[in-house]
């Protein structure tokens, strides 16, 4: 029978969120405190100072706290200004807790030292080979985490606005996988934001009809070529 209303969902929603993702990665907001032109020697010296050792508490805009060291959290370049002040202790973050937390987890995996950026176009469908053997905890990480679509996507645009370059590579090198070898009438199932175990929705069953008739007249034109060369190589003997 057909999968309920719950089964399906609103193709037009998981795009926009789709877009708004690929759209925030490729056209990254300007940083407040990224050097400008016109800046003194004194101020782009200031942006050059080395952080302070110490442990540092990132709170998110639920109010969670994490408790992690300076030199893990420079993995961003955002927390990195905020930490050149001694004074700072905490750094309060728009980010929700639950995203926050993943953020924390690869600060810590990596140990204050951000992925390389990945080089384009992707050439494999699995993270392993993508992200290279001595990053494989990297890449057994972001398939577990990209399971859940909006937790994904969220993650996604926490690197962004933290400007953490490896991450954002990570993820966006994530996507390019699970589109690498994806038929573009299944581009809306496989980025579908609804997804929280790694696994498709089901097809309506109005889709599952339709592409049973085009396989069915794609075997009706097999057929028809096969009998056409038959018949070709019957006239040659």
């Amino acid at each position: 029978g057909c999968p309920s209303m719950e089964a399906s969902w609103d193709v037009s929603r998981g795009l926009n969120q789709t877009n708004n993702v690929m759209d925030r990665i490729e056209k990254p907001q300007p940083m407040e405190e990224a050097v400008g032109l016109d800046e003194s020697v004194e101020q782009r010296t200031d942006n050059l100072k080395s952080v302070e050792d110490r442990m540092v508490t990132l709170k998110s805009g639920d109010g969670k706290s994490f408790t992690v060291s300076s030199e893990e959290a420079s993995i961003s370049g955002m927390i990195k200004i905020a930490l050149r002040d001694e004074d700072a202790k905490i750094v309060e973050l728009k980010e929700k807790g639950a995203t926050l937390e993943k953020v924390v987890e690869y600060m810590k995996m990596r140990k204050g030292v951000d992925m390389q950026e990945l080089k384009y176009p992707i050439q494999h469908k699995k993270m392993r080979d993508i992200c290279g053997a001595e990053n494989e905890n990297v890449a057994r990480w972001i398939d577990e985490v990209a399971k859940h679509r909006k937790n994904f996507y969220d993650l996604l645009l926490a690197a962004v606005h933290l400007d953490i370059k490896g991450l954002q590579s990570v993820g966006v090198a994530k996507i390019a996988s699970l589109l690498k070898y994806c038929a573009a009438r299944d581009l809306d199932r496989v980025l579908d934001p609804a997804i929280i175990d790694g696994k498709l929705r089901p097809l309506r069953q109005s889709v599952v009809n339709e592409r049973k008739k085009e396989e069915a007249e794609r075997q009706k034109k097999r057929e028809e070529r096969k009998r056409e060369r038959r018949k070709k190589i019957h006239a040659v003997d």
